[in-house]
């Protein structure tokens, strides 16, 4: 009996030598399958995040694209409201003036206002055709920072002063109203001419409310005489209290005759020109009025052998010449 004992001892201390070694491997089994799923949840966990972040990314440069996309467009559209009258269906008719004239009759003269410039590409577009004409600038605001800076560059300019119209959708920063009291209106003509120090002579953007109102075209008239400024008339109402005030003042009417871009077609333009020169003519002066369109300066520059029958000059010179 003892013998037999002894020999199963060996046995048993093999089956216990395996236990062990068969825990040890499940151990290491498991601790390497927890290694494995934590690696793995690991990179999941990496990957669902980078995933997240490239597609916020992705979402928040979609909606910068379509904000600039949505500022783009705002902006075209304000400069396109920028550049129009207010009136609806046609501009309103020239002043009268006497079919007969003076010496002027013999080379009569005609003065082209480009209204609304405000940009660089306008400046750079408009002096390319080599004519006399006359840039009437828009003071600055945050559509058009820049054109006080532009003008100061110009050896002659105009101002296109932002006047308070009937109905208009697209109202400048600062436009003066019919209501605003005199101190107001000085404020603001002292404030253009600081904005403008070369400054002589100045037309109304809009403003058929304004121009209508004798009391508020006599303070304007007031302001701008303190500042060596003339008014000139972009008569875009019929109604204007302009021609009684400079009747009543003993001065000449300069007003706006034709406006070349009413109908932006290149022919309808290149019409107005030749009804521009054909007043100038008949009077003896005239005044056209147009913008920086792409357009209108092509119908200009089509049309230098029609305006080379008449004086084409500035605006100053035209103005001289009547108060002679």
């Amino acid at each position: 009996m003892t013998k037999q004992s002894s020999k199963k001892q060996p046995s048993s201390g093999r089956r216990k030598s395996s236990r062990k070694r068969q825990k040890k491997t499940h151990t290491w089994v498991r601790a390497a399958l927890y290694a494995v799923l934590l690696a793995a949840a690991a990179a999941a966990g990496y990957f669902y995040g980078y995933s997240r972040a490239q597609t916020r990314y992705l979402e928040a440069l979609n909606t910068e694209k379509a904000r600039s996309y949505d500022l783009a467009c705002s902006l075209k559209e304000a400069r396109a409201k920028t550049a129009r009258h207010e009136y609806e269906k046609q501009p309103p008719k020239p002043p009268k003036r006497p079919e007969k004239s003076d010496q002027r009759a013999k080379r009569p003269m005609l003065a082209i206002i480009i209204d609304d410039v405000s940009f660089a590409h306008d400046v750079r577009h408009i002096e390319a055709l080599h004519l006399p004409l006359t840039m009437s600038f828009l003071p600055p605001s945050p559509r058009h920072p820049d054109s006080a800076r532009l003008a100061a560059k110009a050896p002659f300019y105009m101002v296109h002063l932002p006047l308070e119209a009937m109905a208009f959708s697209a109202e400048e920063p600062k436009t003066l109203h019919v209501g605003d009291s005199a101190e107001v209106i000085d404020a603001r003509v002292r404030e253009i001419k600081r904005l403008f120090p070369k400054v002589r002579y100045v037309n109304n953007h809009t403003g058929s409310r304004f121009t209508s109102d004798a009391t508020a075209m006599q303070r304007l008239i007031s302001a701008l005489d303190r500042e060596g400024i003339t008014f000139i008339d972009s008569r875009t109402t019929a109604k204007t209290a302009v021609p009684a005030l400079m009747k009543a003042l003993h001065r000449p009417y300069l007003a706006r005759d034709v406006f070349l871009d009413h109908d932006p077609d290149i022919d309808a333009v290149k019409k107005q020109i030749a009804r521009a020169v054909a007043l100038a003519k008949k009077h003896g002066f005239a005044v056209a009025i147009g913008h920086p369109h792409k357009m209108t300066l092509a119908a200009l520059a089509a049309s230098k052998a029609m305006l080379s029958q008449v004086r084409l000059v500035r605006i100053d010179v035209l103005a001289k010449s009547l108060q002679r």
